[in-house]
C-alpha cells in the first residue's frame, strides 16, 4: 500500500522505480529527510498547542477530501474540529470601501446567527471584517493561513488570531516555521473554498487574490455569491465580472440560505435585534408594505443618492425590506 511512512523508509532503489523519479530526484529526497528530526519536529508541534490531522484520519473536514489536490496535512490551532458542515467562505479585497466593510459585516454577522461558520483568510479588509463580525455575533470562525501557524501574518491580526482559536480555528497545510511565501496564497484559497459550501465575494478588483479563491470554488463545484457594487469603483470590477459570468448576484444574506437550501430562522425578526444605525431607522420609517419610488424615498430623507443606495442594500441585507421592480422599495 503506498503511504508517506512507505516513502519514508524507502531505499534510493525503491524511489527510482516509481515512475517520473529519477536517480538525481531519489538522492534529493533522501537528502532532505535525512535533515529531519521526527521526534524532535513532532515535540515542537505538540509544545505549541498544534494538532495535525492527516487525510487519512476521520477528523479531516469531508468536502475538503473531495477536491482536487487536497492537503495530505492540515496544521490545526483551536476549538473547532471541523465537525459542522455549515460552512461559508467570505472574501474580498484588503483595500475595501465603507460600502464593502458595511456589507461584509452584515453579511457575516448574519450566518453566524443563522448557524453557519465563516471560512476566511485573516487577511487585511474584508476578511478581518468577516472574522470578527462573525465573532461579534457569538459564531464560530475559521482563518485559513497562508504560513506556519506559528508565523502570524499579518503581524496586525495577532488579537484576532488569538479570539479566533477560542471560538473556531487556525489552520494551514503549512509547517510551523513557514514564512508567508506568494506561491502560499493561491493554494491557501481552494482550502478556504473547499472548506465552504459557497464562496461570498464582497469587493475584489480585477486582478484579486479573491477572484483566485473564486476560481476554486467553481473547480469544486461550490456555489459562488458576488455583491454587486459601483461600476465605477475599481474595488467592485471583479464582483461585477462574476456576476456577468454567471456567479449569484447576491443582494441579502437569506439569498446565500435559500440558494444552498437552508431555512431562515428570522427573516422577520424585530429591527432592534438586528442592530440598525439611526440612519437605518430613519430611512425604514419612510418604507411601508406598500410600495414607494426611490425618488420619494430620496425626497423623503435628504440624502444624496449614493447614501440612499448603499442603506436601501444594507436593509435589504438585512432582510427589513424588498427591492420590486421599477426601483420600488416595501417593508416586509
Amino acid at each position: 500500500m503506498n503511504s508517506a511512512q512507505r516513502v519514508w523508509y524507502s531505499s534510493p532503489e525503491e524511489l527510482e522505480k516509481v515512475k517520473g523519479i529519477t536517480p538525481n530526484l531519489s538522492r534529493l529526497i533522501l537528502e532532505e529527510k535525512n535533515k529531519i528530526n521526527v521526534d524532535s519536529s513532532w515535540q515542537e508541534i505538540l509544545d505549541k498547542g498544534i494538532q495535525v490531522i492527516t487525510f487519512q484520519d476521520k477528523e479531516y473536514p469531508d468536502n475538503l477530501r473531495h477536491i482536487h489536490s487536497p492537503p495530505a496535512l492540515l496544521y490545526v490551532k483551536g476549538k473547532d474540529s471541523f465537525k459542522e458542515e455549515k460552512r461559508i467562505g467570505i472574501v474580498g479585497t484588503r483595500k475595501c470601501t465603507p460600502y464593502g466593510k458595511k456589507i461584509a459585516q452584515e453579511i457575516s454577522r448574519t450566518l453566524a446567527e443563522q448557524g453557519f461558520t465563516v471560512v476566511s483568510g485573516l487577511a487585511l479588509g474584508i476578511d478581518t471584517l468577516a472574522h470578527w463580525s462573525c465573532l461579534k455575533a457569538g459564531g464560530s470562525t475559521i482563518a485559513v493561513l497562508g504560513c506556519g501557524l506559528d508565523v502570524m501574518y499579518p503581524r496586525e491580526n495577532q488579537g484576532l488570531a488569538k479570539k479566533i482559536m477560542e471560538k473556531g480555528a487556525l489552520v494551514s497545510e503549512f509547517p510551523p516555521g513557514t514564512s508567508p511565501l506568494p506561491r502560499n496564497f493561491p493554494m491557501r484559497n481552494r482550502i478556504i473554498s473547499g472548506l465552504s459550501l459557497g464562496v461570498v465575494v464582497v469587493e475584489a478588483a480585477e486582478k484579486s487574490g479573491a477572484l483566485i479563491t473564486a476560481d476554486c470554488a467553481l473547480e469544486q463545484g461550490r456555489e459562488v455569491f458576488a455583491v454587486p457594487g459601483n461600476i465605477d469603483s475599481p474595488y467592485s470590477r471583479g464582483c461585477n465580472r462574476l456576476i456577468k459570468e454567471g456567479a449569484v448576484l447576491l443582494q441579502n444574506p437569506v439569498d446565500i440560505l435559500q440558494e444552498l437550501g437552508y431555512d431562515v430562522i428570522y427573516e422577520s425578526a424585530p429591527q432592534g435585534s438586528l442592530h440598525l444605525t439611526l440612519q437605518e431607522k430613519k430611512l425604514c420609517s419612510f418604507i411601508t408594505p406598500q410600495p414607494v419610488h426611490v425618488d420619494s424615498l430620496k425626497a423623503q430623507s435628504g440624502l444624496s443618492t449614493r447614501e440612499l443606495n448603499a442603506l436601501l442594500t444594507l436593509l435589504e441585507l438585512k432582510g427589513i425590506i424588498n427591492q420590486l421592480p421599477g426601483k420600488y422599495f416595501i417593508k416586509r
